[in-house]
């Protein structure tokens, strides 16, 4: 009897022996599984984005062209080398600017005393519907040399009187350099503008400043007294090229009237 009791106790711990340790896969198993199991299977792993950090590139803007506008400082613009084209050919036909082209001079007080300073102001408008290309000589720079007339405008009065002296010895001949074009192009009702001066004083020929002055200017003058009082046309000749126009000049050398009191 004490030998069966011990048979079934033997037997009996043999069955929780191998219960603990079954008991003991199914935990770590479980266990594991819980372990390899996405906390949320419904939201998927992230991923890295190949443009992360990346600005966004602003396309890039067309170049202005300088030389094209609607209000032109006309004395800046043609000093640019960007507005420099080639010289017309001798056989293009000048451009009618009836309708298209306005061109005023105004100056900034309509009297001044003998001998006095003026402002003139030259303004050039589009008058069309597209856009107007306008052409000006350069030697090397634009030139918008005064001519001041007598009230009826016919004798110059800003000149000295008879031919200019022979040059002086050992002064080379004047010859005028090659010379160079721009263009300028105002767009429908724009206006390029610049300001000239005028000084109401007769003028003598200057030899003394023949060294330094460019031939295209002509024999240098210098002031030689006031003008006398009266009325006087005073004209701006612009290097203005390729208009068709009038033995008046009314493009290329707008006039305005002044008086001298």
């Amino acid at each position: 009897m004490e030998k069966i009791t011990q048979g079934v106790l033997l037997v009996a711990a043999a069955l929780v022996l191998a219960s603990g340790c079954g008991g003991g896969n199914a935990e770590n198993a479980e266990t594991k599984q819980v372990a390899e199991k996405p906390s949320n299977p419904e939201v998927p792993p992230p991923t890295e984005d190949p443009d992360a950090g990346k600005t966004a590139e602003t396309p890039e803007q067309p170049k202005k062209d300088p030389c094209t506008g609607f209000e032109l400082d006309l004395g800046a613009v043609l000093a640019l080398s960007a507005c420099e084209v080639p010289n017309p050919k001798p056989d293009e036909k000048p451009a009618d600017m009836k309708g298209k082209l306005e061109v005023k001079l105004v100056a900034s007080q309509a009297t001044i005393a003998p001998g006095g300073h003026v402002d003139l102001q030259l303004t050039l408008t589009n008058k069309s519907s597209s856009n107007l290309p306008l052409f000006f000589t350069l030697d090397p720079m634009p030139r918008f040399p005064t001519e001041a007339y007598d009230g009826k405008g016919k004798s110059r009065v800003d000149m000295p009187a008879g031919k200019p002296p022979a040059l002086p010895k050992g002064v080379a001949p004047r010859e005028a350099t090659s010379h160079e074009t721009a263009r300028i192009t105002l767009v429908p009702n724009g206006t390029a503008k610049m300001t000239v001066g005028w000084d109401a004083v007769k003028m003598k020929w200057a030899p003394d400043k023949l060294k330094g002055t460019p031939p295209e200017m002509g024999y240098p003058r210098a002031p030689n007294g006031p003008l006398g009082k009266g009325k006087y046309i005073v004209h701006v000749a612009m290097p203005l090229v390729q208009v068709f126009e009038g033995t008046d000049r009314a493009i290329s050398a707008p006039k305005t009237e002044i008086t001298v009191h």
